[in-house]
């Protein structure tokens, strides 16, 4: 291997900043075009009130996916994650396509077709269950296309109405592509056009005006959409091809092994949970499950961290880290490696097993300085030395028996205004039954210890999904 390559090859969180910063910029400019060019449709037609409502909404929703989707849905491993989400979110629009729909009804006539679109919708949501996921975007687009079509043409949806849905269609089509977004805009954007001036045709709208804006609405919407998938998908090709070529370095696993490793280490950790049932009471029998399972969980946290919620969740996270950090439960030392590079002193903790080699792998190839522990021994030892400033346990407590005592253990170690933040998830479920209940008051505890609760406004809506706990420490421990 040549001197320095492995230096480059971990995951950068500069690097996920600034792609993130950029994705915000583009998608905002982008939704505010689309807003634009569905205010040039606007004001081209009068509007009843109940389609005015419905055509705003409608706009408001679509511009919001196109800001935030494409991230959500392409930076990831997880094969299913688009075809379900897709199917999740339709379920939701067809109920509001029939809310919005029903103020606008007159006669029985449109009542039968508006009953008719909302069973076709939903046949077409169930039959996609079953449907290849290569083939999901192209079968969404064509259920769609059919049912759009035969109102346009048939008179039972207004030109300017179906330009705003036909939209909405090639997004939740191009959205979850397989592949590259703007191969398959290419059809769609044909077919649409087509579809719209034939429609205008039927309903007499002659006006160039209107026609140049109907089709600059759908031609926005498909641009932006593909822009931003494609963007996505290239990101996170370069994020997969770091995470693998590390993986291939430490194991010498093929590339398709990995991969399927990725999708089924979860469900392989929960078989493993089930069939050895070990007892949820004594840590040293949890402690040597985790270590016989730790490769797994390497699998597992390495495709978590390629997750888009987790980039996120770890850049907000890596903002708290003051001075010396601990990251309890640390994994494959994605924080601390991160932490490292910026000249922190960082200690990482985990039980002795494969993801703790992997950890200490990445940072020997990049020459990084981390202390290495897998006792509470030596973790005192250091915390002796000069304490922690910062203490991270996340995705941890909920694995381990004494939660009370893991607490008071790790608030111990804190300096003077040192900083502990970490998660309690829920207990057990039928994906992660190694998740323990606790029923401890939490908040409780830590002010028994003399720690002082901190989760401004800020932290609230930074972590609002995130059942995150903040503790400082008033005095210095010990």
């Amino acid at each position: 291997m040549l001197p320095g390559f492995r230096y480059n090859a971990s995951v950068r969180y500069r690097e996920q900043q600034q792609f993130i910063n950029r994705s915000r910029a583009w998608g905002a400019a982008l939704a505010v075009l689309v807003v634009a060019t569905a205010g040039a449709v606007w004001k081209l037609w009068v509007w009843p009130i109940s389609v005015a409502v419905a055509f705003w909404l409608t706009t408001a929703a679509l511009a919001f996916s196109i800001y935030y989707t494409p991230n959500y849905l392409h930076l990831t491993v997880n094969q299913d994650k688009r075809k379900r989400w897709e199917i999740k979110i339709r379920w939701r629009l067809i109920a509001a396509v029939v809310l919005l729909a029903l103020p606008s009804i007159s006669g029985l006539g449109g009542a039968m077709w508006l009953f008719g679109a909302a069973v076709w919708l939903a046949a077409a949501n169930l039959i996609a269950a079953r449907v290849p996921q290569e083939f999901c975007s192209f079968f969404f687009w064509i259920t769609d296309f059919t049912l759009l079509a035969a109102m346009l043409l048939f008179g039972h949806l207004g030109v300017e109405m179906g330009a705003l849905l036909l939209a909405a269609a090639a997004h939740l089509a191009l959205v979850i592509s397989e592949q590259h977004p703007v191969r398959q805009a290419m059809p769609i954007a044909g077919m649409g056009c087509l579809l719209l001036l034939l429609s205008c045709l039927q309903q007499g709208v002659v006006a160039r005006r209107s026609l140049v804006a109907l089709l600059a609405l759908f031609l926005a919407v498909v641009a932006a959409t593909s822009f931003l998938v494609a963007r996505t998908q290239g990101h996170n090709a370069r994020n997969v091809a770091t995470a693998m070529s590390e993986l291939e370095d430490f194991t010498g696993y093929s590339s398709g092994r990995i991969r399927s490793l990725w999708s089924t280490s979860n469900q392989e950790l929960a078989k493993n949970w089930d069939a050895a049932a070990p007892d949820p009471t004594r840590a040293d029998c949890l402690a040597e499950w985790y270590r016989e399972n730790s490769r797994l969980y390497m699998f597992a946290i390495s495709a978590y961290n390629l997750e888009y919620k987790r980039i996120r969740s770890n850049l907000k996270v890596l903002r708290f880290a003051k001075g010396a950090t601990l990251d309890y439960g640390a994994g494959n030392g994605e924080i601390l490696l991160e932490l490292a590079r910026r000249g922190q002193r960082a200690t990482y903790y985990d039980v002795e097993g494969e993801s703790m080699k992997f950890a200490q792998h990445r940072a020997g190839a990049e020459g990084l300085e981390i202390e290495f522990c897998h006792s509470k021994d030596a973790l005192r030892a250091s915390a002796s030395r000069s304490g922690f400033d910062t203490v991270f346990a996340f995705d941890v407590l909920e694995h381990l028996p004494d939660l009370s005592g893991e607490l008071t253990f790790l608030s111990s170690l804190l300096n003077q205004g040192g900083l502990f933040l970490f998660d309690v998830p829920a207990g057990s479920t039928r994906s992660h039954p190694m998740h323990l209940n606790h029923e401890l008051n939490v908040r409780a505890h830590m002010f028994g210890l003399g720690l002082r609760q901190e989760r401004n406004l800020l932290q609230k809506l930074s972590f609002r999904k995130e059942e995150k706990f903040f503790f400082r420490a008033v005095k210095a421990a010990g």
